[in-house]
């Protein structure tokens, strides 16, 4: 039986709202038969547009699936309470009645099905051979990276689930069980190097499947699978079976990437996100490997759900809008970077714009809960949103799923899991810290550092660690990072307990000043931070007022705190390592006994 197929872009079909080439989005009644939209190129091109929709769709990347999924590690967190909704998800306290547990799992099958429908078709359309046989195949390439990709996210979210790999229509099996997590992993690694080749290298733009974001894929779904994971009906945290192998599969991919000299990384690590907030790509570096297309007032709340806080509602910011930045940063993040590290104040600062007394000026940070990542910024927005826009969550900015620096720590990181910590893998660490600190530096902060992590496997590995989260804090990778080290729990508990540290003033941070001295610069917005990072003994300083600081937090405060930091992952249990959720009861009960929740302990 033929599937009909409804889609909507130009008055034809629905497509992704791109931020650069952006497509119009009308409403159409057309209905039209696989036959007639494979029938030609640009019809098939607009269908394979389709699946890009799901990446931009409410509540994927730009919030639940994005954000709340991704959330409650050592880096990335929500102080709020568990709402039955969004933030129970983040702290593992999801239940099968939770709200968005069955739109975030509708939404990614969704996405596999219209790629499957487009899997299914382009091989046995009149365009995949002759005159535009390789931009069918380039077609073909892209739908099938995007269902790995959605495939990746319900196998990290849930675990083993349900596989179908042909589209939905009446003749399909309803009630199809779940397949082991190893074996779709298994299935679609092999799957992505198959259409390798099928795809261009990126030329012109990084909001389309390139054969780097092919490769990079299939290296982090590799290394997924060669890490741990809560199996189910066993509960054992274990590596996938062949994992071993899976680690040479990353390693070779992401040499290739670095091989092929076709990426760089950006020397100013924050244009790549000022960039992205001016709504442009950078072609010059191509660091940025793959982002998620969004539209401005249309889709995507990058630097409004997540991002630097601004005043919101009576009023809303005037100058550069809204951002009620839901997402937050333990206040040790801060104090673990190294205060050289140039990445530290485009990571995460110590102001942000969330005063009614000062609207539209950045006001010192004194509370620790209210810290965010700041890779994200409604400041940064070029052309800015405020004025009458200044109340519009959906800013358009692009979401970076992929940039070339995870190549290179991914390849460091597999080498020294194959072979110890290679010359190879040490110059790959080099190069990402070459890039964070003044060439002047490089002898201390980049020779000797690699060189003092290096002189055993375990060493590296926990530089590694490290690195990565000082290179993509706020970018939501870590919750998948420390599963698959099998770290999470004692992350998140080490977060905990270094927060605590630092506002009861112990000696382990000695150097987090008692007070902070700060002033507002001539252009009577901006606020220049003297000491963030360590003690003044002057009680006072010309120009500049004096704040008490995290070590005096007073105990009403440090109340709040313990009570906002105990909804953090506290439906985490370090001993059963329950980080996958629940089926949703409807899903349960729509598959007529087939689902279980077999995956919760």
């Amino acid at each position: 039986m033929k599937n009909i197929i409804k889609l909507i872009t130009l008055g034809l079909f629905i497509s992704v709202i791109c931020s650069c080439d952006d497509y119009l989005e009308t409403e159409s009644n057309s209905t039209f038969t696989e036959d007639v939209v494979f029938s030609n190129l640009d019809f098939a091109t607009k269908a394979v547009s389709g699946v890009y929709q799901y990446l931009a769709a409410s509540n994927s990347y730009d919030y639940c699936l994005g954000l709340y999924c991704k959330c409650d590690n050592d880096i990335e967190v929500t102080f709020a309470a568990n709402n039955n909704a969004m933030t129970s998800m983040a702290h593992y306290a999801a239940d099968p009645g939770t709200t968005y547990l069955k739109s975030t799992w509708n939404l990614l099958y969704s996405g596999i099905d219209r790629a499957c429908i487009c899997i299914d078709n382009l091989p046995k359309s009149p365009i995949w051979e002759g005159e535009y046989a390789d931009e069918a195949r380039q077609l073909y390439g892209e739908a099938v990276t995007l269902r790995a990709l959605f495939y990746y996210e319900l196998v990290s979210l849930w675990g083993d689930v349900p596989f179908p790999l042909n589209a939905t229509s009446g003749d399909s099996e309803l009630y199809l069980p779940k397949t082991d997590r190893d074996s779709i992993y298994e299935y679609l690694i092999q799957e992505l190097k198959e259409v390798e080749d099928y795809v261009p290298w990126m030329t012109q733009t990084s909001e389309r499947v390139t054969k780097t974001f092919v490769k990079g894929l299939r290296a982090r779904m590799a290394l997924a699978y060669a890490g741990y994971s809560l199996r189910n009906t066993t509960f054992e945290t274990r590596r996938g079976r062949y994992w071993e192998e899976y680690y040479k599969i990353a390693n070779q991919e992401c040499k290739e990437i670095i091989e092929s000299g076709k990426h760089q990384l950006n020397p100013d690590f924050g244009n790549i996100f000022k960039t992205l907030h001016a709504y442009k790509m950078d072609m010059t570096y191509k660091e940025i490997i793959f982002e998620i297309a969004f539209g401005r007032l249309v889709s995507g709340r990058v630097g409004t759900f997540i991002g630097m806080t601004h005043l919101r509602a009576s009023p809303d910011d005037p100058k550069y809008g809204r951002a009620n930045a839901e997402i937050k940063v333990p206040v040790n993040y801060f104090y673990s970077f190294n205060r050289l590290d140039k990445r530290r104040n485009v990571s995460v600062e110590l102001y942000n714009y969330n005063s009614a007394s000062n609207v539209g000026k950045q006001v010192l940070v004194t509370n620790a809960i209210t810290i965010t990542p700041c890779k994200w910024r409604k400041s940064w927005i070029n052309p800015t949103m405020g004025g009458d826009l200044a109340s519009a969550n959906f800013t358009g900015v692009n979401w970076p799923l992929m940039r070339y620096s995870d190549i290179v720590l991914m390849y460091a990181e597999s080498e020294n899991e194959i072979n110890g910590p290679t010359p190879a893998a040490k110059e790959a660490l080099s190069l990402i810290r070459q890039r964070a600190f003044p060439q002047e530096l490089w002898a201390s902060k980049v020779t000797n550092y690699v060189d003092s992590v290096a002189t055993s496997k375990d060493g590296f590995f926990n530089a590694i660690v490290d690195e990565r989260a000082w290179e993509f804090g706020g970018e939501m990778l870590r919750k998948y990072d420390l599963v698959r080290w099998n770290l999470l729990g004692s992350k998140i508990n080490k977060m905990k307990e270094e927060v605590t540290q630092i506002l009861t003033n112990n000696s382990k941070f000695s150097f987090v000043p008692d007070y902070i001295f700060w002033k507002t610069k001539e252009d009577n917005e901006t606020i220049d931070i003297l000491n963030p990072d360590y003690r003044i003994s002057s009680t006072s300083i010309t120009g500049y007022t004096r704040t008490s600081w995290y070590p005096k937090t007073s105990t009403s405060t440090l109340a709040t705190y313990q009570k906002s930091m105990g909804y953090v992952a506290n439906g985490y249990n370090e001993t059963k390592n329950n980080h996958l959720y629940p089926i949703a009861a409807e899903i349960i009960t729509a598959s007529n006994g087939t689902l279980t929740n077999d995956q919760i302990p």
